[in-house]
Formats: structure tokens, sequence, C-alpha cells
């Protein structure tokens, strides 16, 4: 008997035990969001090494890198507005290569505002397709996305400047109990 009632309590300790470390329910589960960048202007915009009137290569370069700030409009899961700065690789051939940062500031569905930097780098055709990856910058949510991450891809077309993307997002779960 006593035996017994050692080993019930063993098993009612265990289970406490592994309750305390879900205390606040199971971890979160990552959400996909959707949402579209559509350009609405330029901030700033130096050439660089670039043609300023063609944004290409001057004659007889390979290649040639430029800097440019710009705001678009966020609709979709996440809507407000986004601020971006990009270093530009232009190529001869009239394709290019960038690499930024993203500030948005806005709403996400279901989950309050915030503000937040998001990496993005990408790559475009000559006639504009371009496809690209962004990725939130650990550490950078505010507001009621604190702790947010994720990451995802864009298309679009740089001649509409209209990028719709996808991305897999993740919010930290309750304090976990050891």
């Amino acid at each position: 008997m006593k035996t017994r009632i050692l080993g019930i309590l063993a098993g009612i300790a265990l289970l406490l035990s592994a309750a305390s470390v879900y205390a606040g329910g199971p971890p979160p589960k990552p959400e996909q969001i959707s949402l579209t960048y559509t350009f609405v202007d330029y901030t700033n915009y130096d050439p660089g090494t670039c043609d300023s009137s063609t944004d290409l290569p001057y004659a007889g370069d390979p290649a040639c890198v430029e800097y440019t700030a710009s705001v678009s409009n966020l609709t979709g899961d996440f809507v407000g507005t986004e601020f971006e700065e990009d270093t530009i690789v232009f190529f001869a051939n009239g394709g290019y290569s960038y690499f930024g940062y993203e500030m948005w500031t806005g709403e996400l569905e279901g989950r309050g505002t915030s503000t937040l930097v998001v990496l993005g780098d990408g790559i475009a055709t000559p006639s504009g397709f371009a496809t690209g990856k962004l990725r939130i910058v650990d550490g950078t949510g505010t507001g009621n996305l604190v702790g947010i991450s994720g990451s995802g891809n864009y298309t679009g077309n740089s001649m509409t400047g209209i990028y719709p993307a996808t991305m897999t997002v993740e919010f930290p779960g309750p304090p976990y109990h050891h």
C-alpha cells in the first residue's frame, strides 16, 4: 500500500512539473501573413557611380552602385507605411541587385500596432521582374509586436511598383517556468 501511494504521489509530482513548464499554454505556432508593398515616392537618391539619367553604368562599366530611400504603403495583413533605404547594384543589361533596411510602421491584423525593422534583398531582371527575401530583425518589434520574428519572400515589378509578399511570423510565447 505504501509503495502504491508513493507511486501515485510521484506521478502527481511529474504531472505538476510538466504543467508548470507550459503554465501559459503550449508555445505559439508560426503564422502566415500576406501583404503588398505599393511604391509611393523616393525620399532620397544618390546616383553614386551610376549615370543619374539612366540608373545604369556608364559606357564600358559592367556595373554601378547607387543609394535610394523610398516610402511605400503596406496593405493586407500588415497595414501601414514602409520607409526603405537600399544600396543597389545596377548591371549594364538593366538588371539589378539590392540590399536594404525597411522600417515598417502600422498594424498587424489581430495583433495591434508596432514599428519593426525588416532586412530585404533581391534581384531584378532588365524587364523589372523582381524577387527577393525578407527577414524581421530580431528584437526590433515595438508596441504589441515586441518579440516578433519571421521571414518570407516577395515578387513584383519595378515598372508597376507593386510587390506582393508572404511571411511566416512567430510571436513570443508565455514565459516558461523550470
